[in-house]
């Protein structure tokens, strides 16, 4: 009897079970399509996809920078002028140390010693043209109307006054040394 008062009374009022069915049914199908739309739009999305290549490049770069601050903080290599650093590679260069002339030039985009000027001078030391090279280097002028900031520039001039050659020293800003850009 009391079953037959509730279903009565459930079909009399505002709720009846189909009704409620229904309404579940909808929300649930609400819930699944929206739940849907988040996970697309999370994972799966072109924008989803390249926000994660972004923080990925992002994270990358970070690291990078990371080293090549620690990198650049650590090369001490070099003299508090521009003049000291080039004595410096002229004395290592008397001496035939390859190495440490090596460690005067400007560290490459990764951090470390750019290979291709020890390479170079392996192959002037081979050739037994270092101590020429020193000589002439001793003869370099430093340019006075440098107007780059933290860079120097030395010429080398021939017999008839003209440029034969220049050499480019930077500051290196995080061990404040001078180091050769390029000779």
């Amino acid at each position: 009897m009391e079953d037959q008062n509730t279903n009565t009374k459930l079909k009399e009022g505002f709720f009846t079970k189909s009704y409620l069915r229904y309404i579940a049914a909808f929300l649930g199908l609400i819930v699944l399509v929206g739940g849907s739309y988040f996970v697309w739009d999370g994972y799966f999305s072109e924008s989803a996809k390249y926000g994660r290549q972004v923080e990925e490049n992002m994270k990358k770069y970070n690291e990078w920078e990371r080293n090549y601050t620690k990198a650049m903080t650590e090369d001490v290599y070099g003299g508090k002028t521009p003049q000291e650093t080039l004595s410096m590679f002229i004395d290592a260069l008397k001496k035939e140390d390859v190495e440490l002339a090596g460690k005067y030039f400007l560290l490459n985009s990764v951090g470390q010693i750019d290979q291709k000027w020890v390479d170079g001078l392996r192959v002037s030391k081979n050739e037994g043209k270092l101590s020429g090279i020193a000589k002439e280097l001793e003869t370099a002028k430093l340019n006075e109307g440098s107007s780059i900031l933290n860079t120097a520039w030395f010429k080398i001039f021939t017999n008839d006054g003209a440029v034969s050659h220049e050499i480019l020293l930077s500051l290196n800003e995080f061990s404040k040394v001078w180091k050769i850009e390029s000779l």
